[in-house]
């Protein structure tokens, strides 16, 4: 039984992973519906990212490294406003971090690196809470 679990839920990963990747390539996210892909994370690739840790862990190995190709070639925060302190850093922080844990491809810990150094200014408060939102591309961060 856990085999034949094991199979479909690997079969809806391929399913799933397939879609973003004909509809939605480093976009942010899939609008399943409409078949189209939507930039509403700042256009930083956010399920592309976020998904690498399930990708490894199920085996998907062409998958992850295509991925990693992408996110080595066309990763940039450069250009990305305003962000959710939290849901960049679950989110993408944490994708980059824990591909490179699994593989040790500087790529990751590049990306991650500048990812977490533009982060880090929302940790600068006056009461050490961070700020809930940031600019990835400015000096602001701030409450909403």
């Amino acid at each position: 039984m856990a085999r034949k679990r094991r199979t479909f839920v690997r079969n809806a990963m391929k399913h799933v992973w397939d879609g973003y990747k004909t509809y939605a390539w480093g976009k942010d996210e899939l609008l399943p519906l409409s078949a189209k892909g939507r930039d509403n994370w700042g256009g930083m690739g956010t399920t592309l990212v976020d998904s690498l840790s399930t990708l490894w862990l199920m085996g998907m190995k062409v998958e992850f490294w295509e991925a990693r190709d992408w996110v080595r070639d066309h990763l940039s925060h450069d250009h990305v406003g305003a962000v959710s302190v939290f849901e960049t850093t679950i989110r993408s922080l944490g994708g980059l971090l824990s591909a490179y844990d699994f593989t040790q491809d500087k790529a990751f810990l590049e990306k991650a690196d500048d990812l977490g150094s533009r982060l880090s200014k929302a940790f600068h408060s006056p009461s050490g809470i961070p700020y809930s939102e940031t600019t990835l591309n400015g000096d602001k961060s701030y409450n909403t």
